[in-house]
């Protein structure tokens, strides 16, 4: 029994060596008969069904294999036969355009065997998946029931749903998978109180999965024909069915029912007191208790002329009071306007000194520490004024003789030629600052991802290989432009510019390369980092030429002010050249 075992995995394995999903690991190596996965009778069915199935494989591709050779025979060709193998096997012989599309960041290439009808699958899916949604995606695209497709190992091991697809990716080649279709269930089939149902996918691409709840209300009531037809190979029947959604209650646009009510006047009278009452007179007769009597007396008459005065007295007091009331709300307005208007005021004014306070601060930070070309010309005009002021002045003295004037005039000029050269110290200081604050705003807008406008108005920002490749030069840029740093840290960021630019070779790369090398030497040595200010200022702007160049840095040539031709410096070395320049140089 072992032996038909080891003869069996030989069989599978010698099968799947050209096959994409390569060989069945389900038995060892060594004939011992056991399993990966404990030998379990389940994984031992599977490669048996997996070896049948291969082998019919084989069969089919060596027809198709011996139909091609005649056609190719007939025809002439190599594309007939090509286009045979294609239509027999179902895949097509491989091309440039798929080798190149084998790597896409954020993906995994997958490979699925369909089982049992032997076909397979390869298709990329996002590394952020899981299998239940890979199942999903491939139950949707093959039209196959979710419930009887399972993924397995192609060691048989079953795949759990809750675990993600890039757990089983091994060195740089696909992931092979299994996938089994199982038998329908037939009339053994009972109906799920609720089903999962694949509607749509989200932005990143995943399926979305909604449940679906199933309403069974009529399963004891039989169902109603509709008619059918009958299959007359198997004479199996097939009855034609039809399915509704609960129909939602139509709202009526007349009102049927309301909470208005009303009743009915009623009069009550009533003829009978509650209380038995009676009056006794006294007689000679009877003798009257009177120690307890009050003697009631009428109040004045009080006419409708007197109550009519009544009203218009007390109408003329609320009306007394609600014209107070509105007079004293006027005059809280008027209050209350008037503090608003003195605080906006003084919040106007205190709005103007800081605007003038800030204005003489932004004067007196031109005069000093000037950038642009206004500024500049802001300092020439006053010099200008000043000079002739003095001048007049110095003219228009008559208790100064000819000589001393001449003195005066001499000195003044010395004192224009002090002033002038300092706006020439502080013109060539701005300018070299300038350049430094435009070359890093240049650098920043190439390593700045791009921006892409969609479909529904916004803008989305996408980081591209160009825009990954500038952000490393502009970062290896602002590493050399650091000081006072370490020696070990400023040999790390030698060297990862040395590494960098040896990728091409011209005359640009070869002089950085030597200027580093250079200034590895002398840090070795322990030179001071003010001794080679010089060497490293020349190291920066060639590199800065490096990175500015579209051959080398693409994004470079969206910030070109003419189109970029190819000069001396940064043409690459014939290959040959480069052979011994990289024997001399280490």
């Amino acid at each position: 029994m072992e032996g038909g075992k080891n003869e069996e995995s030989k069989k599978i394995n010698d099968t799947l060596e050209g096959s994409p999903l390569g060989k069945v690991e389900n038995f060892k190596a060594d004939g011992s008969g056991e399993t990966q996965d404990a030998g379990t009778a389940t994984n031992e069915a599977q490669s048996e069904s997996l070896a049948k199935t291969i082998d019919l494989k084989e069969r089919k591709t060596a027809e198709a294999k011996v139909q091609a050779d005649t056609g190719a025979e007939k025809l002439g060709t190599k594309e007939a036969k090509d286009h045979s193998l294609e239509d027999q096997d179902g895949t097509a012989p491989a091309t440039a355009a798929g080798d190149a599309e084998m790597d896409k960041p954020g993906m995994v290439f997958t490979e699925v065997l369909v089982m049992p009808e032997s076909f397979k699958v390869a298709e990329y899916f996002d590394s952020l998946l899981t299998l239940k949604q890979v199942r999903l995606i491939l139950c949707k695209r093959l039209s196959i029931p979710f419930t009887r497709f399972t993924l397995a190992t192609r060691s048989g091991k079953p795949m759990a749903d809750s675990s993600y697809i890039t757990e089983y990716v091994v060195g740089e080649g696909p992931v092979q998978v299994v996938g089994t279709v199982g038998p329908s269930l037939g009339e053994n089939y009972k109906l799920p109180a609720a089903i999962e149902v694949m509607v749509d996918t989200d932005i990143n691409g995943h399926p979305v999965v909604v449940p679906v709840e199933i309403a069974r209300e009529d399963l004891e009531k039989k169902k109603r024909y509709f008619g059918g037809f009958r299959d007359r190979r198997s004479g199996r029947e097939y009855h034609h069915a039809c399915t509704q959604t609960i129909p939602r209650p139509r709202e009526s646009k007349v009102v049927k029912q309301h909470r208005e009510t009303q009743t009915v006047d009623v009069s009550s009278k009533s003829v009978q007191s509650k209380r038995e009452q009676g009056t006794q007179m006294a007689r000679k007769d009877l003798y009257i208790d009177t120690e307890n009597d009050k003697v009631i007396t009428s109040q004045p008459y009080f006419s409708t002329e007197e109550l009519m005065e009544l009203k218009r007295n007390k109408a003329l007091a609320i009306q007394c009071f609600i014209r107070q009331c509105f007079a004293w709300r006027k005059v809280s307005q008027l209050h209350n306007a008037k503090l608003a208007r003195i605080a906006s005021k003084k919040a106007q004014e205190e709005l103007e000194e800081k605007l003038a306070r800030e204005a003489e601060e932004e004067k007196i930070r031109k005069r000093m520490n000037p950038k642009t070309k206004a500024d500049f010309d802001a300092l020439y005009a006053e010099l200008q004024a000043w000079k002739i002021h003095q001048e007049e002045k110095i003219r228009t003295d008559e208790e100064m003789s000819t000589e001393e004037q001449t003195a005066a005039l001499q000195e003044l000029l010395h004192k224009e030629i002090k002033l002038l050269q300092t706006i020439d110290k502080l013109k060539i200081r701005a300018r070299s600052e300038n350049k430094e604050e435009r070359i890093k705003a240049r650098l920043e807008l190439m390593a700045s991802p791009k921006e892409w406008l969609t479909s529904q108005g916004d803008y989305v920002e996408v980081i591209t290989p160009t825009t990954t490749r500038a952000s490393e030069l502009v970062q290896l840029f602002n590493g050399l432009k650091l000081r006072n740093i370490p020696v070990e840290q400023r040999l790390d960021v030698i060297l990862n510019v040395k590494f960098t630019v040896r990728e091409f070779d011209c005359q640009l790369t070869r002089a950085i390369v030597e200027l580093v090398n250079r200034e590895q030497d002398m840090l070795t040595r322990g030179r001071s980092g003010g001794s080679l200010s010089g060497l490293r200022k020349r190291l920066e702007n060639m590199f800065l030429q490096f990175i500015e160049t579209p051959e080398f840095n693409p994004s470079s040539s969206n910030f070109q002010r003419a189109p970029y031709t190819t000069n001396k410096l940064t043409k690459l070395m014939p290959k040959s050249s480069t052979a011994l320049y990289l024997r001399k140089v280490p």
